[in-house]
C-alpha cells in the first residue's frame, strides 16, 4: 500500500512540478516508506521534497509539518520545534504540528508537556495517530493499564496505512512483554506478523518474545528477516547475543563488529544512534570509554530511558556516584520496563546497599523474569550471592550473640 502511494506521488510531482502540495504529498508518502522499513535514508528524501514544496508555497503548512518530522527523527529537537511552531502561526488547528512538538518533548523527557501537546491533539484529531502517542506517554510515566487501553483504541481505529496500525500493534506487544505477559503479547501481535511479514518494527518484537520464550530458532528467523531488508543495529545485537548464548564466540564476534560499523554509517550519514550504541558498549563490557563519550553527550537527560542508559554506563565504568545519581532519574517516573529496575539493582549491590539490590531486581522480575538473556542471568546470580551474603551475616550474628 505504501509503494502504491508512493509511486502515485512521484507520478503526480513529474506531472504537476510547479505544486507545493505535489511535493508535499511525496514527502509524506516517503516519511511513510522510512516507518514501514526503518531505512534511514528516507528522511533525506522526504526532506527534499518537503523543501521543494517550501520553495514553491513559503507557507506550506504540509511541508513545514514535514520538515519539522525529519527533525525529530534526527534527534534536532530545536528545530523540529522551530517548524511545528511556524506551522501553527499559520494554522492554529493543526493537530500534527501538535504531536511533532509532544514527540520532541517526550525525547527531551519534558513530559509535562508532552501530555499537554497530545491533550490538544486529541481534542483537535481522535484518531489512530493523536492516541497512540498518548498511550506510549502513560507507559513511560508509569500507568501501563491506561497505556495499553489507549493503544488497542487507537488498534481499533486504524488508519489509512496499514503500516501504522501494525506499528501500533509491536508498542502494544512490547508493554505486554515487559510486564511478561509473553501470550498476549503473541497475540497481540499475530494480526501484524500476518499482515506485514517482513516489517521491521513487527519482527523486532516477535524476535525478542521467542528469545524469552527460548524458541531461539524462531528468533534468529525474525531478526534474519529484518537485515534482509537492511541493515539493523538491535537485529545484529539479537544475532550476535544468541550466537554467545550458544558459545558461539567468534560468530557473536562478527555480529558485534557489524553493530559497530554500522553505528560509524549512521554517524557519515548524519543519523543519530549515540544512545543506542552507548547501551550496546555497556551491555557487551566493550569500548567503554567512548560509551561514556556517547553517553554524556546527553547527561543531564531527563528522559527516563536516556537516564537509564546514562546511569548503565556509569556503572561499566566504575562512576558509582553518578551512576546513582542518573538512575534515580530514571527511576523518576515508575516507567514499568524490567530492564531498567535491574540496572538499579546492580547499582545498588556495588554501593553496597544490598536491601535496594534485592528490592528493584525483584521489580525486575516480578515485570518479567526473562527480560533478556545475557543480562536476566547476571541478575540471577547478583541476587544469589546478595541473598547468600546476607545468610552468612545472619548465621554470624547468631553465633556472636549466643550465650
Amino acid at each position: 500500500m505504501t509503494d502504491k502511494a508512493l509511486t502515485q506521488a512521484l507520478a503526480k510531482a513529474r506531472e504537476k512540478p510547479r505544486r507545493a502540495m505535489a511535493w508535499a504529498n511525496l514527502g509524506d508518502a516517503l516519511a511513510q516508506k522510512l516507518r514501514d522499513s526503518a531505512n534511514l535514508k528516507y528522511y533525506d528524501y522526504a526532506e527534499m521534497a518537503y523543501r521543494q514544496a517550501l520553495q514553491l508555497d513559503p507557507r506550506s503548512v504540509d511541508a513545514m509539518n514535514g520538515i519539522a518530522w525529519v527533525a525529530g527523527g534526527r534527534h534536532v529537537f530545536d528545530q523540529s520545534i522551530e517548524w511545528a511552531n511556524r506551522a501553527l502561526k499559520i494554522d492554529p488547528g493543526n493537530a500534527p504540528a501538535r504531536g511533532i512538538i509532544g514527540d520532541a518533548a517526550l525525547e527531551l523527557g519534558d513530559y509535562d508537556q508532552a501530555f499537554d501537546e497530545y491533550q490538544k491533539m486529541m481534542e483537535l484529531r481522535p484518531d489512530l495517530s493523536s492516541w497512540s502517542r498518548g498511550a506510549w506517554l502513560l507507559w513511560l510515566t508509569g500507568n501501563p493499564s491506561k497505556a495499553q487501553w489507549l493503544m488497542q483504541k487507537a488498534i481499533k481505529a486504524g488508519a489509512p496505512y496499514a503500516e501504522n496500525t501494525i506499528w501500533c500493534r509491536a508498542k502494544l506487544a512490547t508493554m505486554l512483554f515487559q510486564d511478561g505477559a509473553l501470550l498476549p503479547a503473541e497475540q497481540a501481535l499475530a494480526p501484524a506478523l500476518a499482515a506485514a511479514p517482513r516489517n521491521p518494527q513487527v519482527l523486532l518484537v516477535a524476535g525478542r518474545i521467542a528469545v524469552a520464550r527460548r524458541d531461539f530458532a524462531t528468533a534468529t528467523r525474525n531478526f534474519q528477516t529484518v537485515l534482509d531488508t537492511a541493515p539493523n543495529h538491535e537485529a545484529l545485537a539479537a544475532l550476535g547475543d544468541l550466537s554467545a548464548a550458544n558459545g558461539e564466540q567468534e560468530k557473536a564476534e562478527q555480529y558485534y563488529k557489524k553493530v559497530e560499523a554500522l553505528h560509524a554509517a549512521h554517524l557519515a550519514s548524519g543519523g543519530h544512534s549515540h544512545m543506542l550504541m552507548a547501551k550496546f558498549y555497556a551491555d557487551h563490557d566493550r569500548n567503554l570509554v567512548e560509551a561514556l563519550r556517547l553517553a554524556e553527550q546527553r547527561k543531564l537527560t531527563r528522559n527516563v530511558l536516556e537516564a537509564d542508559i546514562l546511569a548503565w554506563v556509569y556503572f561499566k565504568s566504575g562512576d558509582l556516584p553518578h551512576a546513582r545519581n542518573a538512575i534515580k532519574r530514571a527511576l523518576s517516573h515508575d516507567t514499568p520496563d524490567a530492564e531498567m529496575h535491574y540496572h538499579a539493582g546492580m547499582i545498588a549491590a556495588a554501593s553496597g546497599d544490598p536491601g535496594a539490590a534485592q528490592r528493584e531486581f525483584g521489580k525486575a522480575f516480578s515485570l518479567n523474569p526473562k527480560f533478556s538473556l545475557l543480562q536476566a542471568p547476571i541478575a540471577h546470580r547478583t541476587l544469589d550471592q546478595i541473598a547468600g551474603r546476607s545468610a552468612a551475616k545472619a548465621v554470624t550474628t547468631q553465633l556472636a550473640t549466643a550465650p
